[in-house]
């Protein structure tokens, strides 16, 4: 429910009032009987009028107040676009249900306990790319497999398509939570304060990852790894705690990171498969017309999601490029080596996640190849 302040409550109750500021004065003259008198008064009058406004809240009160949770901080687009989400329900349901959006920065909730959160209902609503969910629920984590889809197009397309209800349906049994989007983050690069120019480059280097697969990676090329919260790479990166760090280039433009690094090594490991998922308790509590109209919105926004998200990734590669960042593909040679050496990651990955986890991985590499 609103807040009664939100609803005029706290104006009906005023203890600045110049009126008992008068009395006030008038008691310090002896004139307590008309003070008494005066205070009453007053006292009738406030108390009507917080019954009016506490019946003027009710009236505007949300049926449903939600929270939402995105591991994106504040100023990010992708929290942008939640917020807009948020905003489209409210209207759509009249009202009805009302989704508060907390940042990356303003829960104490970092990348993999968001999917945790959803299960205990601390957020109805949570979004959190599949790498950290799959810390918990491994068999999500098959987008995450070195080369195994990296074309976005693709991946709407024909790949996701074809393991999306098994994903689902293992994300309910698991979180309590029901899938409402998915959609992609662009290719992941390395980008970096030293040069990387060629696979070489990387030995000996830190390097900010979001995933154990790209910990194996870079550990076969002889670099190190650091797990640190989206909303603290920047500063990491400032400080020199890490060399750089594994993301897609609209990230980097929106962080700005062209103030601190102009090195960007587009190796495309893979795409950052995102999920927005519903707490189950929660959208079963929604009645039919309210769910209905929630459902509708989810679906447009899924779609918005992903188109925003071609649009921008060539925006910021050539945003990019004009402030003096150096983008640089691998040679033929690295990009060979790149996908040999990372070939039995997913084939280590699939045994070890059984039948569900071998058709996601299978059905990805079909639509995606």
């Amino acid at each position: 429910m609103r807040a009664a302040h939100e609803c005029g409550v706290e104006s009906a109750v005023a203890p600045h009032d110049p009126g008992l500021g008068r009395a006030a004065r008038r008691s310090r003259g002896g004139n307590t009987y008309g003070e008494g008198n005066m205070l009453r008064s007053l006292g009738r009058i406030a108390s009507v009028a917080a019954i009016w406004a506490a019946g003027q809240c009710t009236a505007l009160a949300a049926d449903f107040e939600w929270k939402m949770f995105t591991i994106y901080d504040v100023a990010d687009k992708q929290t942008e676009w939640a917020r807009g989400f948020a905003k489209d329900v409210q209207e759509a349901t009249k009202g009805r249900l009302n989704i508060r959006v907390f940042a990356g920065s303003e829960l104490p909730y970092k990348g993999v306990d968001v999917y945790r959160a959803i299960s205990r209902r601390q957020v109805e609503i949570g979004h959190s790319p599949s790498g950290f969910i799959a810390s918990d629920l491994p068999v999500v984590g098959a987008t995450a497999m070195p080369f195994v889809c990296t074309d976005m197009a693709k991946f709407f397309s024909a790949g996701l398509p074809k393991v999306r209800a098994l994903m689902d349906k293992a994300i309910s049994d698991k979180f309590k939570a029901t899938p409402i989007m998915h959609w992609a983050m662009p290719g992941q690069q390395i980008w970096s304060v030293p040069s990387i120019k060629v696979l070489a480059d990387l030995k000996g280097k830190k390097i900010r990852t979001w995933n154990r697969e790209q910990v194996e990676t870079l550990d076969k090329l002889g670099a190190t790894s650091a797990s640190i919260t989206t909303a603290e790479v920047t500063q990491a990166l400032q400080l020199g705690t890490v060399d750089g760090a594994i993301t897609a280039a609209i990230n980097v433009n929106y962080w700005d990171w062209a103030r601190i690094l102009k090195n960007g090594y587009m190796f495309n490991i893979t795409l950052s498969h995102e999920i927005i998922s519903v707490n189950n308790q929660a959208l079963a509590e929604l009645p039919p017309d309210v769910r209905s109209a929630f459902d509708e919105v989810s679906a447009r926004w899924e779609k918005k999601f992903r188109d925003e998200v071609f649009k921008l990734d060539g925006e910021a590669k050539s945003a990019l490029v004009g402030r003096g960042m150096t983008l640089t593909e691998p040679t033929p040679d690295d990009a060979k080596k790149l996908r040999d050496i990372t070939s039995e990651i997913g084939a280590k990955w699939a045994k070890a996640n059984g039948e569900i986890g071998q058709k996601i991985l299978a059905g990805l590499a079909e639509g995606c190849n």
